[in-house]
């Protein structure tokens, strides 16, 4: 074992000395011009001779760091060259799960200026995307552009296939999906609704526009100025995110604009001189949907109203 330590220390050794050569040359030339110079032994020409002899080592010596620089310049130059183009060859589409996709969302929601949303009943956009948001942009008075895409909750048949068909999905006896219902399923399209009139009237730069649609899908499709989310019911499905600027992005984007241009479109613009107050009354209520055209189930009461009000403005993030 000293034997092959020895070994180590003699090859750093003679990696130094080998590498410095022309340095110790030129130190030994100086020390010696010095001593000759200084005791009188040589002659002036002899001294000045020696002297630009080792002035042409120091020479040599700049111009091999400076080399060296350079080629430890180009080095680094083409390792941020491959690390920008590894970048860019990141695959269009990347897989996220749980707490990352929690984190893309968040991160998307900060600074966008566009949310476009096409999915079932819109709870997590109403409770945290849209309010997010508005609270983004207002203090910096940002345009901030909202296209929502749910279902009709004028049609109960729609409604009925849509909880038909996730019940039939669940596998678990006590899923959340088995105690879902039409009229349930209907109250929380109401609410998304109402929590976009009702955000509209509090922020001139929102341009918010409902879309109701007549068919129903698996996927939540959540697309802002960075990226695009694919999600499921939960984040306990795992997530697609697609940066914007791809290919694959910018073909997605077409396919939503197309989608939302086939659904109803309902007239926010001219519900925006109905007063809603910080908590809506139902008569407030009954006013807004029936300028938006939608008829309220006849045998709705006041309780069945305030509970749509609570859906809208007041349920919290239903993944948390």
């Amino acid at each position: 074992m000293a034997e092959r330590d020895w070994g180590g220390r003699m090859r750093r050794f003679w990696k130094v000395l080998t590498g410095y050569v022309d340095v110790a040359v030129a130190f030994v030339l100086a020390v010696v011009i010095l001593g000759l110079d200084v005791t009188g032994i040589a002659s002036t020409s002899v001294v000045q001779s020696a002297t630009m002899a080792t002035l042409a080592v120091v020479s040599i010596v700049l111009l091999r760091d400076r080399a060296r620089g350079d080629t430890r310049g180009e080095l680094v130059q083409r390792s941020v060259d491959a690390l920008a183009d590894g970048l860019r060859r990141q695959p269009d589409v990347q897989v996220v799960s749980g707490t990352e996709c929690n984190r893309v969302l968040a991160e998307a929601r900060r600074d966008t200026r566009v949310w476009w949303f096409r999915g079932a009943t819109g709870a997590y956009v109403r409770a945290v995307t849209l309010p997010e948001c508005v609270a983004a942009a207002r203090p910096f008075r940002r345009k901030l552009e909202f296209r929502l895409e749910i279902l009709d909750p004028m049609d109960p048949e729609l409604c009925g296939r849509f909880v038909g068909l996730h019940q039939r999905l669940a596998t678990a006896r006590d899923a959340p999906e088995q105690g879902w219902s039409v009229e349930e399923t209907r109250r929380e399209l109401f609410a998304t609704i109402l929590a976009g009139c009702w955000h509209q009237q509090r922020y001139e730069m929102l341009d918010i526009d409902i879309r109701l649609s007549s068919a129903y899908s698996l996927l939540r499709y959540e697309m802002a100025t960075g990226c695009l989310v694919f999600t499921q019911r939960g984040p306990e499905f795992p997530a697609l995110v697609i940066n914007s600027g791809t290919p694959t992005y910018q073909c997605w984007e077409s396919e939503l604009h197309v989608s939302f241009q086939q659904a109803k479109r309902l007239p926010l613009d001219t519900v925006k001189h109905l007063r809603l107050g910080e908590r809506p009354t139902p008569e407030e209520m009954r006013q807004v949907f029936l300028g938006l055209g939608i008829e309220l189930p006849a045998d709705y009461t006041e309780t069945d109203l305030e509970e749509i009000r609570r859906l809208a403005l007041e349920a919290g993030d239903p993944y948390a």
